[in-house]
């Protein structure tokens, strides 16, 4: 199989890469799995699966562990070195630490999603379970309320 960047050195091909392209390596290198990565980077899974596919291609390896190997052994050579990614205290599912929506501060409507598995108890996971089914009971109930409402004032 001929890749389209077959004929350019590895460390060429590695001076190459994206910045983001670099990090989902390193972190590859590291051993997490895409959605991780992008816990970590603040993007979805898929579009760090498509960074990953592209390095892999530009580098013309196999898979994402060879081009994360590759790319961990030339670390402290390349110009522009991703900075050190830390562990957000509470990560969403492409969620920001810390962020809020505007105008609504303090108002918890909706569970948080994301994080890790076993991380609320199971009072909290129970509670926001009745939450979510309430919420969807009143959304449907407005929903066939508004349709109701429509039909009689057309007929």
């Amino acid at each position: 199989m001929d890749l389209p960047h077959s004929s350019m050195s590895k460390p060429e091909a590695i001076y190459r890469l994206t910045e983001r392209q670099r990090a989902c390596l390193e972190l590859v290198a590291k051993g997490y799995t895409s959605k991780q990565i992008a816990r970590q980077l603040g993007i979805s899974h898929s579009t760090v699966d498509n960074h990953i596919l592209a390095a892999t291609q530009l580098l013309g390896v196999a898979d994402r562990r060879e081009a994360g190997r590759l790319v961990a052994g030339f670390g402290q050579e390349l110009p522009r070195q991703a900075p050190d990614l830390t562990e957000p205290e509470n990560s969403g599912i492409v969620g920001v630490q810390g962020a809020r929506q505007p105008g609504l501060a303090g108002l918890k409507l909706l569970p948080p999603v994301g994080g890790e598995a076993n991380e609320q108890t199971l009072g909290n996971k129970t509670i926001q379970i009745f939450t979510i089914a309430f919420l969807s009971t009143v959304g449907v109930l407005a929903m066939a309320l508004l349709i109701s409402g429509v039909f009689k004032a057309f007929s």
